[in-house]
């Protein structure tokens, strides 16, 4: 299997999310709407051949990018308007950041360089 070409997916699943997310709360005037897209452009922008170079760097990204990805579609279908709604998006934002956070601090502190 060859993963350095695996980072197209999960760039391209970036994006989609990055804009479905960006359609549905389109909030000029707030801030959040900025820390709303923020997990879809870390992602994007981990998304290159140099971040995927071994299986264990491609599993641990893959694993947090599926994670944020996957609760996407609960930030778009899944919110009902209502008073409480921002307590459950910021715990989803929250959710997804901590998943990002989390396997690049695996890969900072146990990916052992050879050179």
């Amino acid at each position: 299997m060859n993963y350095k070409k695996m980072y197209y997916p999960v760039k391209a699943l970036a994006a989609l999310s990055l804009v479905a997310v960006a359609i549905k709360y389109w909030m000029p005037t707030e801030i959040g709407f900025a820390f709303m897209l923020l997990p879809y452009l870390v992602l994007y922008f981990l998304a290159s051949a140099n971040n995927y170079q071994n299986k264990r760097l491609f599993l641990i990204r893959i694993i947090a990018a599926l994670f944020t990805i996957i609760l996407a579609p609960v930030l778009i279908f899944g919110i009902e308007p209502d008073p409480q709604a921002g307590i459950g998006i910021m715990f989803l934002l929250v959710m997804q950041l901590t998943a990002i956070s989390a396997s690049e601090f695996i890969i900072l502190f146990f990916n052992v360089d050879n050179d």
